[in-house]
């Protein structure tokens, strides 16, 4: 004889009824989860909004010299493509490097420390380090070949001013006035025309 096992409504209403309850408690308290929802988004937004603007309030502020680029694409739209003289990791290489001369891991984060130039108003590359240095120091990743990026290399311009800021690039007469928060974050704040 075939005996066919039947579930107790008990034991099959378990799942329901939690799903039920928890259906129940949102329909309750739905304004409340809605208001929760827009103030965690709000805080992600101006959380996004102050680590961005950290570098300029908490740092200090830094003259770097750019350098020309292939003129060819210095501009798409109004913005200006910007190169700086310590984008590009010496021949000596990095401080603190394991492995072959010459080669470098992409995406690792570099440390530049900062020294003042001569002429009071500028700072060029002291040491590269994988480290980060006491003292003045700006953080990027290496990208392709010998070149790090400090997330500081574009800046938009009003319409029609383009012109200007090339030229100025090719007569190497263009700094980047940029704000170093002390832990190597950098934010750009301006372009100064010599």
């Amino acid at each position: 004889m075939l005996e066919v096992a039947v579930d107790s409504p008990e034991s099959s209403s378990v799942g329901p009824n939690w799903l039920n309850r928890g259906l129940d408690w949102l329909k309750d308290h739905h304004r409340a989860v809605l208001l929760l929802g827009g103030a965690l988004q709000v805080i992600v937004l101006v959380s996004m909004i102050v680590i961005c603007l950290m570098p300029s309030v908490t740092g200090e502020t830094v003259l770097l010299r750019t350098v020309p680029v292939d003129p060819r694409d210095l501009f798409r739209g109004d913005y200006v493509i910007l190169n700086y003289e310590i984008s590009r990791i010496p021949s000596e290489g990095i401080s603190g490097q394991l492995g072959q001369v010459g080669v470098f891991e992409q995406g690792r984060t570099v440390y530049v420390s900062l020294v003042p130039e001569d002429d009071g108003r500028h700072w060029r590359a002291d040491r590269f380090s994988f480290e980060q240095p006491s003292g003045l120091s700006i953080r990027g990743r290496i990208t392709r070949g010998r070149r790090i990026t400090f997330g500081i290399e574009s800046y938009f311009v009003q319409e029609g001013e383009g012109l200007k800021y090339e030229r100025a690039v090719r007569d190497r007469a263009l700094s980047a006035r940029v704000a170093v928060a002390p832990d190597g974050k950098a934010a750009l704040t301006g372009l100064v025309i010599e």
